[in-house]
């Protein structure tokens, strides 16, 4: 590998100064000549991949992180560079597909890596495959079997897969692991299914969590959402109540919290009362006022809505028009 000259230092202080002033195509055109004339170097690959990405040019960002990925895979150490930056590149653009692809090349070369695999299989969620994401999350159980967490992203795999019975199973063993814990699981459980679209069982899940733990208030408010979306609004506000008499002083966040669930279902005259219990326990903070006035705006009680506006904005300032708290 040819060693850089003195004229190639020179473009590179010329590369990292048109960077700093934001001139990215320039930057990128040294860079690509630096590339070019040293290949091995990876130091100029790398910054070559950063200008292109702050350029827009991303699909000769990802070549360049290709290439280095391809580098880091051929030797016995990994270290993951190029890697963890498509990952996140693909995250970020939603290229799922091609986020699979990477992952399951990097575990090809690496297959006793636990974080791959464990990164192979939430990209196959995120790409909705889920038998390839259950396998790989299995995978690391049998490497791992007390790992509580590991059987917990199979339990997730397996609800998006629809293999509910098995799925079931996998957050049992997770409880049992860590038993002192054990209603964690099936909150993680509830709200599994919850995202699943599986209201019935994800009510089944709260309702075993809150049995091992009625005095957590937590566990009665994640039984409220999940009666908030099966449309059963009283007995969602009775678990909330329950919550705010274990603990008054959360009260504001509880009923705030019941609020947002029931606004996000499209249940705003319900909304309302909530954003109003929730500032009568905590009149000052300005975020209530704003969001019962959204919940006015969707009533259309635009008088109403007005006069929680003006609430909000005055709790903002303190006595003598100035910011609160300054």
């Amino acid at each position: 590998m040819s060693q850089p000259t003195y004229e190639d230092e020179q473009m590179r202080l010329e590369a990292e100064k048109c960077m700093r002033d934001g001139r990215f195509e320039d930057a990128v055109a040294l860079y690509r000549t630096l590339v070019a004339a040293h290949p091995g170097e990876e130091s100029y690959l790398l910054a070559l991949a950063w200008a292109c990405h702050d350029q827009g040019a991303w699909e000769e960002a990802i070549d360049c992180f290709e290439r280095l990925l391809d580098r880091e895979l051929g030797r016995k150490v990994f270290t993951g560079f190029g890697f963890d930056e498509l990952v996140r590149i693909y995250k970020e653009r939603g290229l799922h597909d091609r986020l699979v692809e990477v992952c399951r090349r990097a575990c090809a070369a690496q297959p006793e890596d636990y974080a791959l695999l464990g990164e192979l299989g939430e990209a196959c969620l995120l790409a909705a495959q889920p038998a390839e994401a259950a396998a790989a999350f299995r995978r690391m159980t049998e490497m791992e079997p007390d790992d509580a967490m590991a059987f917990c992203r199979l339990g997730n795999a397996l609800i998006a897969a629809g293999d509910f019975t098995e799925a079931e199973a996998a957050y049992g063993r997770a409880a049992a692991l860590e038993p002192d814990t054990g209603a964690v699981f099936f909150l993680r459980l509830a709200d599994a299914y919850l995202k699943a679209g599986e209201t019935d069982r994800a009510e089944t899940a709260a309702r075993r969590c809150l049995a091992s733990r009625p005095d957590e208030p937590l566990y009665h408010c994640t039984l409220g959402d999940i009666l908030v979306r099966r449309g059963r609004l009283e007995e969602a506000r009775g678990c909330y109540d329950a919550a705010v008499a274990l603990r008054p002083e959360d009260a504001g966040a509880y009923y705030n919290r019941l609020g947002n669930a029931l606004a996000r279902d499209g249940w705003h005259r319900q909304a309302l009362e909530a954003f109003r219990a929730a500032i009568a326990a905590t009149p000052d903070t300005p975020a209530l006022y704003e969001r019962l006035a959204a919940a006015c705006r969707a009533l259309g009680l635009d008088e109403q809505a007005l006069d929680a506006e003006l609430r909000a904005g005055a709790n903002k300032k303190g006595p003598r028009g100035n910011p609160a708290g300054r």
